[in-house]
């Protein structure tokens, strides 16, 4: 009897601790406007950017020290468009990591409730018409704060990404993706060049 009472003693917080959620990291809520090739009237819509925690390791040598994140969207009942296509085109101009060489500190600071956060801008390459500002969310920690740029080419005509709120707890990390805004311009100004040699403009985001 006493060796079954200390079973169920052990067994209890351990399935306490599978049943545990994941850990809450915060979350980030975007407006975006995303008007395609063609069509007159944009898509309007809003998605969460929700950070995953670093993955744990049993590397004792190199810990990860990268997070993730996942996307989102809120899906209106009447709406005549996929969800799926906006997260796949807004995902690509996302940023949440560390400064970079491609980031410059700028001299304001924008409010999201009683939090003060410092402005920095992304270094637009040229031929993309584009500009991207980012926030700093925690010390050493930025996210895309607003995005707009038009397009030639691709099936995009024009993207507006803007943060409207958000929340992270201390475990936020930088995301092993998280400077594919960068990628991305210069992926654009790669095929723009590209498309000025060849006589004609080709841009695919």
């Amino acid at each position: 009897m006493t060796c079954l009472r200390l079973l169920c003693l052990f067994a209890f917080p351990i399935a306490l601790l599978a049943s545990a959620p994941a850990r809450n990291t915060g979350v980030l809520i975007y407006r975006v406007k995303l008007r395609m090739q063609g069509e007159a009237k944009p898509i309007e819509t809003r998605f969460s950017l929700i950070p995953t925690p670093v993955a744990v390791t049993a590397n004792r040598v190199k810990k990860a020290r990268m997070g993730a994140w996942r996307l989102e969207a809120e899906q209106p009942k009447e709406a005549a468009f996929s969800q799926a296509l906006v997260l796949a085109r807004v995902e690509r101009m996302l940023y949440f990591s560390g400064p970079t060489a491609e980031i410059t500190p700028r001299d304001l600071v924008v409010r999201f409730g009683t939090k003060s956060c410092r402005v920095w801008a992304a270094k637009i390459p040229s031929g993309v018409n584009a500009y991207a500002y980012l926030v700093e969310v925690s010390p050493g920690l930025l996210a895309l704060s607003y995005f707009s740029g038009s397009f030639s080419g691709g099936d995009m005509a024009a993207l507006e990404i803007q943060l409207e709120s958000f929340h992270l707890e201390a475990c936020s990390a930088p995301a092993e993706e998280g400077t594919a805004l960068l990628q991305t311009l210069r992926r654009l100004a790669s095929v723009q060049a590209g498309s000025r040699d060849d006589g004609e403009a080709q841009i695919v985001p």
